[in-house]
C-alpha cells in the first residue's frame, strides 16, 4: 500500500473514465483524500463537450470540487496528437497543484496500462528507463499494481457511475492496437502472459530504481551543476568498463538525444571533442567533460556608437562611471578609462588571426593563445567576444582589457564593466 498522508491536498487527472472514478473514491475511503478533479477537454471528439458536462456532474454528485480545462487543438502545430495531449495535461496538473498547494498529483494508470507501455517501448527500441515507462517522481500512481479487472469489481461492487469513452475501442492508436489486437493473441498463445509480463515489468523497475541510485550517488560524487552547465569531473570511473555507460546515461537524463556510440568517442577523444544531442552539447576539456545547452556561432557584427546601443547585444553589458578614487584594482573588477569608452565600438567573436597587448604585456598576443592560456574549455571559448575601437581591440570581454584601455594615473573617472 501507498504510504500517502491522510487528509492531504491533492490533485487527480479526471477523465470520468472508470479508472478515475475508482481512484476518486478509493483516496476518500482509504486516506480520506478527496482530491481536486482536473478534467481536460481536448476538444478531439464529438462527445467532448458531454464528457466534461458529465464530469462536472459526478464532481457535484459526490461533492467533489472540479475544473474543467478547454484545450485548443489547433495549437499542436502538426504535433501527434497524443504527445501534445500529454503535454498539455501535464503541465496543467502541475500549475493547478502549485496554485491549490496540492501535495500529490494523482494518475489513474494501473497494471494494464504498465504492461502496454512496457511492450510499446520494447518494441521501439527503448533502454531500461524507458521500456519500464512511467516513472515520473512528480506523479503518484495508486493503482499502478492493479489489474483492469479488479478496478472494475471495485466499481461494480459500489455500484459507482462511469463514462465509456468510444476512442478506446478506435484502432486509431497504437495503444489500442496492442490492447484489443495483441491482447487476444497474447491470450491464446500463453494465457498467463498477463502476470509473467507483470511481474517482468516490477523486476525492470526494481532494476531502474537501483540503477537511478547508484546514478545519483554517482552523481554527487563526480558532478557539479552551475547554472546550465553540467561539470563532470574525471577520475578513475573514466577508464572503467561502466564509464561509457555512465557518460551516456548522464547525458540522457538531459537530453535524450545523445547517442551512446558518439559518447564514446568524446569519452576517449581528444581535449576538445564534442558530440551534439538534440538541444545540448558533450564537451571533453582537460579535467571535465562539459555538459552545456547547444549554441550557433554568432556570426553578427554590433556597431555601438552610444550607451543604448548596448542593448542590442546578445548578453548584458553594463559601464557604470566610477570616480577613479572609489576604484577597486583587483581581480574581480575590471576597469576602462574614459577614453576607451568613446564610441563607436565594433563588437563581434574574436576570429583566429585577431591580436591584442593585454593589460601589463609590452607585446601582442594572438588571441587564441591567450584563451588557451586561460585554458578555457572550448564551448566558453568559441563564445568569446572582443571589443574593437578604430579596428584595434581593446577588450577580450570577460577576460582581459588591452594595455590601450587601462585607467591613467591622471585619470579622474573610469567605467566599472559588468558583464553578464
Amino acid at each position: 500500500m501507498l504510504d500517502l498522508k491522510p487528509g492531504s491536498k491533492a490533485v487527480l487527472g479526471f477523465s470520468g473514465g472508470v479508472d478515475s472514478v475508482v481512484l476518486s473514491q478509493f483516496l476518500l475511503d482509504r486516506y480520506n483524500i478527496r482530491p481536486y478533479l482536473l478534467h481536460v477537454n481536448y476538444g478531439l471528439r464529438e462527445e467532448s463537450d458531454e464528457d466534461a458536462r458529465w464530469c462536472q456532474w459526478y464532481a457535484q454528485e459526490y461533492r467533489f470540487e472540479i475544473q474543467v480545462l478547454n484545450a485548443d487543438p489547433s495549437q499542436r502545430s502538426g504535433e501527434n496528437v497524443q504527445n501534445w495531449a500529454r503535454k498539455v495535461r501535464y503541465a496543467w496538473f502541475q500549475e493547478r497543484a502549485e496554485a491549490l498547494g496540492a501535495e500529490y498529483i494523482f494518475t489513474a494508470h494501473h497494471m494494464d496500462d504498465r504492461r502496454e507501455t512496457f511492450l510499446m517501448n520494447a518494441l521501439r527500441g527503448s533502454g531500461l528507463i524507458g521500456i519500464t515507462g512511467m516513472n515520473s517522481a512528480l506523479i503518484t500512481r495508486p493503482l499502478a499494481h492493479l489489474d483492469k479487472g479488479a478496478i472494475l469489481d471495485y466499481a461494480k461492487e459500489r455500484e459507482l457511475p462511469w463514462r465509456e469513452d468510444a476512442s478506446n475501442k478506435s484502432l486509431k492508436y497504437t495503444r489500442n492496437k496492442f490492447r484489443n489486437l495483441l491482447a487476444p493473441i497474447l491470450d491464446e498463445v500463453e494465457p498467463r502472459w498477463m502476470g509473467g509480463l507483470k511481474k517482468t515489468v516490477e523486476n525492470l523497475e526494481r532494476d531502474r530504481d537501483l540503477l537511478l541510485g547508484f546514478m545519483t550517488q554517482w552523481k554527487s560524487e563526480w558532478t557539479t551543476t552551475s547554472g546550465k552547465e553540467v561539470m563532470v569531473k574525471m577520475g578513475p570511473w573514466v577508464k572503467s568498463e561502466v564509464g561509457q555507460n555512465l557518460l551516456y546515461k548522464l547525458a540522457q537524463q538531459t537530453d535524450s538525444g545523445f547517442n551512446f556510440e558518439e559518447v564514446g568517442h568524446v569519452l576517449r577523444g581528444d581535449v576538445g571533442q564534442m558530440t551534439r544531442g538534440k538541444n545540448h552539447l558533450l564537451i571533453k576539456d582537460r579535467e571535465f567533460f562539459f555538459l552545456v545547452p547547444a549554441y550557433e556561432k554568432d556570426t553578427r557584427v554590433y556597431s555601438i556608437d552610444s550607451f543604448e546601443a548596448l542593448d542590442q547585444l546578445p548578453f548584458q553589458l553594463h559601464l557604470e562611471k566610477t570616480s577613479t578614487s572609489a576604484c577597486i584594482f583587483d581581480a574581480h573588477h575590471e576597469y576602462l578609462s574614459e577614453a576607451a569608452v568613446q564610441f563607436p565600438w565594433t563588437v563581434r567573436l574574436w576570429r583566429p588571426g585577431d591580436t591584442f597587448r593585454p593589460l601589463g604585456m609590452n607585446g601582442s598576443k594572438k588571441i587564441s593563445d591567450f584563451l588557451n592560456n586561460l585554458r578555457l574549455p572550448r564551448h566558453r571559448k568559441e563564445q568569446t567576444y572582443v571589443v574593437l575601437k578604430n579596428e584595434t581591440i581593446i577588450w577580450v570581454l570577460g577576460h582581459r582589457i588591452a594595455e590601450s584601455a587601462r585607467v591613467g594615473e591622471g585619470d579622474n573617472f573610469a567605467y566599472l564593466a559588468t558583464l553578464k
